[in-house]
């Protein structure tokens, strides 16, 4: 499998585009831990950026974890 990640962060706004959901509703995830946001120092006026680095892997591995956890050499296997 391999996975093309355009960018490693995104804004709010470009990340709500590109999923579907409002930005409220990502606000939200990212204050329950959901997603994870590039640092930022203490009073930094700067945009929140969301990791699509973690958000391709967490993908990944779910998606690892609906195959049962099969490589490709035992795909096709019963």
């Amino acid at each position: 499998m391999q996975i093309t990640i355009d960018t490693p962060y995104v804004t709010v706004g470009e990340y709500a585009k590109r999923s579907g959901q409002s930005d409220s509703a990502i606000r939200r995830e990212i204050e329950l831990g959901r997603y994870i946001i590039r640092p930022k120092t203490e009073g930094s006026k700067s945009a929140v950026l969301i990791n699509m680095v973690h958000i391709a892997m967490e993908a990944a591995e779910q998606a690892e974890r609906a195959r049962g956890g099969k490589d490709k050499s035992q795909a096709g296997k019963a």
